[in-house]
């Protein structure tokens, strides 16, 4: 298992080759079991599994747990691209197109940047998306 250290450095790496500088809010806290913040997003490694918790005032939302790190990473960097796509939208807004069709495109090549499994795992959610909710 990878020391938090060392997925530190590894999320940081990732984080540069998609354009976020060391300092970007958008990474989680990296902390130890005993020393998660009670706001936000944070990693932290016990001696079986890898952990990504995210709290919202006070309370957990989401919980990843894994023997895996790349069952870490994905939700880590799923979330961190699609902030980037967001503001990437925003900045490129089409008022005739559906906001999500150049947000998820944009999420998608940053993905394909990370890891081309992240990238075709979310292509995959995004059609099964677009099957009941298509492209207005």
């Amino acid at each position: 298992m990878l020391g938090i250290k060392e997925i530190r450095n590894k999320v940081l790496e990732i984080g540069q080759q998609i354009g976020l500088d060391g300092n970007s809010t958008l990474y989680p806290a990296f902390s130890e079991p005993d020393k998660v913040f009670n706001e936000g997003a944070s990693i932290y490694v016990t001696p079986s599994q890898y952990h990504y918790i995210i709290f919202e005032r006070g309370k957990v939302i989401k919980h990843y747990k894994s023997k895996e790190i790349e069952n870490i990473l994905y939700p880590l960097f799923k979330t961190i691209t699609i902030n980037l796509a967001s503001q990437y939208e925003l900045k490129h807004r089409n008022g005739h197109e559906d906001t999500r069709k150049l947000r998820w495109k944009k999420q998608l090549e940053l993905l394909k940047i990370v890891d081309t499994e992240f990238y075709e795992k979310r292509k995959k959610e995004i059609e099964e998306i677009l099957k009941t909710f298509p492209y207005a």
